[in-house]
């Protein structure tokens, strides 16, 4: 609850401005994680807000196991038939996915950077950076966009640019702020 005294305005500005950073970035993360592809929900899950860059290092025990059950990567598993569309797990998981629930905003100061981003080690492959790629059914390395040639992408709207889309698009981003603003408890013109 924010002081009543004007000599505190200040303070209680930067207060509510480092929580409306904290809720941004938390809603931006979980609209990343509604966005982006999805196969054992690793990478959904392995989205983090840091004071420092975000390194992708971190392993899926998921797709491990599927490889070597498998001995192909995960994402082009598919059922007897050779069919995507079949009974393979991997299609059960893209059916029946839930989300995590939105992360906690992190109290971060003003005058420090607060970062974005994905600790999967695949996330360079997830995101279609250029030259990130993982082996297809036949182990030759293809980029995301070049495995959605081939098969359905898992990603929310099929795109495999739809992290550039994220980033480069204004509306996303301004929409997720104005999202922060609103759970922050501030108003919109059409709401005074």
């Amino acid at each position: 609850m924010p002081n009543k005294d004007i000599k505190f305005l200040t303070n209680d500005l930067e207060e509510d401005f480092i929580k409306l950073k904290g809720k941004v970035a938390a809603i931006m993360v979980q609209d990343l994680q509604e966005s982006g592809p999805w196969w054992t929900g690793h990478f959904a899950t392995s989205w983090k807000i840091s004071e420092t860059p975000v390194e992708p290092t971190k392993k899926s025990t998921a797709r491990s196991k599927e490889r070597s059950a498998y001995d192909v990567p995960l994402g082009w598993i598919t059922d007897e038939e050779g069919s995507e569309e079949g009974g393979s797990i991997i299609n059960q998981i893209r059916t029946n996915r839930f989300l995590p629930k939105r992360k906690r905003p992190k109290k971060v100061p003003l005058n420090k950077e607060l970062y974005i981003g994905n600790e999967a080690e695949y996330a360079g492959f997830a995101v279609n950076r250029p030259n990130a790629k993982m082996p297809d059914i036949q182990g030759n390395p293809v980029t995301y966009e070049e495995h959605g040639k081939e098969h359905k992408l898992s990603s929310r709207d099929r795109n495999p640019n739809w992290y550039k889309v994220y980033t480069e698009h204004n509306q996303f981003l301004k929409t997720d702020i104005t999202k922060g603003f609103l759970s922050a408890g501030f108003k919109t013109d059409k709401q005074s």
